[in-house]
């Protein structure tokens, strides 16, 4: 069996002087058009899996900042090996937030949920955070790795000060609810061996060391609208940020007290 295709030739003066198209028919054999069919099939294929792929991208993009992406995706894999450096920890979670799931309906909880998170998420993504994970109403984000930045405490307080207003945009709201739920927000800079840790095919990158339970004892000794930090970090800051002393905290995991600060907001210029 053979196909027939016409296609345009040449165009060829009528009697009127003017121009019109000539067409031919062309043979193709059976093995050509079975080629051309596998051939469209095959681009076909490549186009939904290069749409399936910006798909995934877009997905990551929503979750990850810009410089984390493109860091992927130039293959720079070796940021990601385990390694030790200065990173500035900041968690957060709701006061309040377990006695309100008790007493809610599943779909409210998860409805509040994702408003919260898009709130939240939206900060880690402006100030280029990494977040390392969330789970419920509370996440953990650090800075200075995978990308460095020199500023990272810097931008830890930025982003802090920003969730904190942020959180009472949605207080107000959750208030009108019947909702009495709060922001608190733990904040310290140390060193942390940083890696890919999991199990399987599900890896995570995640930061471990000290300054991960400090950040996370600070947060849960925060009363709602407090960002609690340790005198250490407070000293990284202190020419640009107000703080006040809260007195000696008595955090669990930690054998001395610590002297805890909160952070009230930028000094005047």
């Amino acid at each position: 069996m053979q196909a027939t295709v016409f296609s345009p030739r040449v165009f060829q003066r009528n009697r009127e002087g003017g121009f019109r198209p000539v067409f031919e028919p062309r043979i193709y054999p059976p093995s050509s058009v079975t080629s051309l069919l596998r051939f469209g099939r095959a681009l076909r294929n490549k186009m939904d899996g290069q749409r399936d792929e910006i798909g995934r991208l877009n997905r990551i993009k929503r979750y990850v900042s810009p410089p984390i992406v493109e860091t992927i995706l130039n293959g720079e894999t070796a940021l990601f090996q385990s390694h030790r450096r200065e990173i500035t920890v900041v968690f957060l979670d709701l006061r309040g937030f377990t006695a309100f799931s008790e007493g809610t309906e599943p779909e409210q909880v998860l409805d509040l949920l994702k408003g919260y998170h898009a709130a939240m998420g939206g900060l880690v993504l402006k100030f280029d955070g990494t977040l390392e994970h969330f789970a419920g109403d509370g996440l953990m984000v650090f800075f200075n790795d995978p990308i460095p930045q020199e500023d990272h405490t810097e931008r830890a307080v930025a982003m802090a000060l920003e969730m904190r207003e942020r959180g009472k945009e949605l207080r107000a709201d959750w208030l009108k609810r019947g909702w009495d739920l709060d922001l608190g927000i733990g904040l310290a800079a140390g060193s942390a061996a940083l890696g890919n840790i999991g199990l399987g095919g599900r890896i995570a990158y995640a930061a471990v060391g000290n300054v991960t339970n400090l950040a996370s004892r600070l947060c849960t000794a925060a009363r709602g609208g407090q960002i609690l930090t340790d005198q250490r970090t407070a000293m990284k800051v202190n020419r640009r940020v107000e703080v006040e002393p809260v007195g000696s905290l008595h955090l669990k995991g930690f054998r001395r007290p610590i002297n805890g600060f909160n952070v009230t907001g930028w000094m005047a210029a």
